[in-house]
């Protein structure tokens, strides 16, 4: 088999697997972004400035989604950290109304 022969297949089996994930075309692949990572506790504690008790009061009321690998290890989406923290910040105290 050439090597031409073998990339075409192998191209039609990815392509094939990724329809079968709900994936299709390159813009899926354009639209994903950095925001669309999993990160840690402590990265998303980091973002929204709070400690790793307060996650795990955010996860107990189901305040974003949860991806847990293991019994201990949370993940989250930091997309939904990022809105959840643009949801819920105030604006500064600092800047002066006229």
């Amino acid at each position: 088999m050439d090597p031409a022969e073998l990339e075409g297949r192998i191209k039609k089996v990815v392509i094939e697997a990724l329809r079968e994930m709900g994936i299709t075309g390159k813009s899926s692949f354009a639209s994903m972004s950095e925001e669309d990572e999993l990160i840690g506790t402590k990265e998303a504690c980091k973002i929204l400035g709070c400690v790793p008790k307060t996650m795990a009061s955010y996860r107990s009321r189901k305040l974003f989604r949860v991806v847990m690998r293991g019994p201990k290890k949370a993940l989250y989406y930091k997309s939904e950290i990022l809105a959840f923290r643009e949801a819920n910040t105030r604006p500064s105290r600092d800047k002066k109304c006229k």
